[in-house]
C-alpha cells in the first residue's frame, strides 16, 4: 500500500476542533497563508487533505464557513495551515483580519485528493490551485520520497506565484521533483518575466512528462481551468480518466 500521509492506515475520521490561529502573512498581492494550532488536539492528515474553517457569527451571503486544501504537510508537526485568495467577501475580510490567538472552528480532515506515492505524479495547478501541491511536495521531501514528481504552475504574473521560492528551493533540493512555470498576463506584471508565457496546454505538459514513465495527473484551480485541462488530458493527450483527479477552487 502506498504511503500517502502520517500512517499507511486509511484516512483519519474526520473531527470538529477549535484551533487558535498561531499567524498570518500575505503570499502575493492578493493571496494569504493562515496557520492554525494544532497541539493536544490529536489532528492529523494525508498529503493533501482538506478542511471546513468557520468563524462564526460573520454574516456572509455564501456562509461563515469555507472548504479550504490544506497548504501545510502532514510533516509539520503542531500546525496546519490554509492559503487562499482574499477577496471582498465578508469572510475572507474576516478571515484577513483574524489576530493571533483567536479561533476558527475546523471540521476535519476530508477530501481524497491524496498524493499516491506509488507512481509518478504530474501536478497542473492554476493560480491558488498550487496550495494542495505545495502541501503534496513538501510531504515528498520531507519523507524523502524517490517518485518522480513534475509541476506545471500558471499564474496570471510573476507576483501571484505562491510559494515560488520555497517550490524552487524543494525542486533544487530533490533530483526527483521539478517545477515550471508559465505567466499568462505578463503585462499586467512590474516584474519582467522572461520565461514561459500563456497557459497551460498539450503540448506543454507532453514536453514536461516526456520522461515519466506512467504519471497520475493532478489538476487544481478554478473551474474552467480544471475542466479544460482535464479535458486536454483525456482529449489530446489521451491520458485515462482513471489517472486523473481533480480540486476545483471556487475563490468566493
Amino acid at each position: 500500500m502506498a504511503v500517502l500521509g502520517p500512517s499507511s492506515g486509511g484516512p483519519p475520521a474526520p473531527r470538529r476542533y477549535v484551533l487558535p490561529l498561531v499567524d498570518s502573512h500575505r503570499e502575493s498581492p492578493t493571496a494569504m497563508t493562515f496557520r492554525f494550532s494544532t497541539k493536544g488536539t490529536g489532528f492529523s492528515y494525508l498529503s493533501n487533505q482538506a478542511i471546513r474553517l468557520a468563524l462564526p457569527g460573520v454574516q456572509d451571503p455564501w456562509g461563515a464557513a469555507r472548504l479550504f486544501s490544506l497548504s501545510s504537510s502532514p510533516t509539520e508537526a503542531g500546525w496546519i495551515s490554509v492559503t487562499c485568495k482574499i477577496s471582498e467577501t465578508p469572510f475572507k475580510q474576516a478571515l484577513a483580519r483574524l489576530a493571533p490567538g483567536a479561533t476558527a472552528e475546523v471540521y476535519g480532515p476530508i477530501g481524497a485528493f491524496v498524493l499516491n506515492t506509488s507512481r509518478p505524479a504530474v501536478f497542473l495547478a492554476g493560480g491558488i490551485g498550487i496550495t494542495p501541491f505545495r502541501g503534496m511536495l513538501r510531504f515528498a521531501r520531507d519523507r524523502h520520497l524517490e517518485q518522480p514528481l513534475v509541476l506545471l504552475y500558471s499564474a496570471r504574473t510573476p507576483e501571484e506565484l505562491v510559494f515560488r521560492s520555497e517550490l524552487d528551493a524543494i525542486a533544487a533540493g530533490t533530483p526527483s521533483t521539478s517545477v515550471h512555470y508559465t505567466i499568462t498576463r505578463p503585462a499586467e506584471s512590474k516584474q519582467e518575466w522572461t520565461g514561459r508565457v500563456g497557459r497551460i496546454d498539450a503540448a506543454w505538459i507532453r514536453e514536461a512528462v516526456r520522461d515519466v514513465d506512467r504519471p497520475f495527473y493532478y489538476i487544481a484551480g478554478l473551474p474552467e481551468m480544471v475542466a479544460e485541462t482535464a479535458r486536454l488530458l483525456g482529449e489530446t493527450l489521451s491520458v485515462p480518466e482513471d489517472d486523473i483527479d481533480y480540486e476545483m477552487f471556487r475563490g468566493f
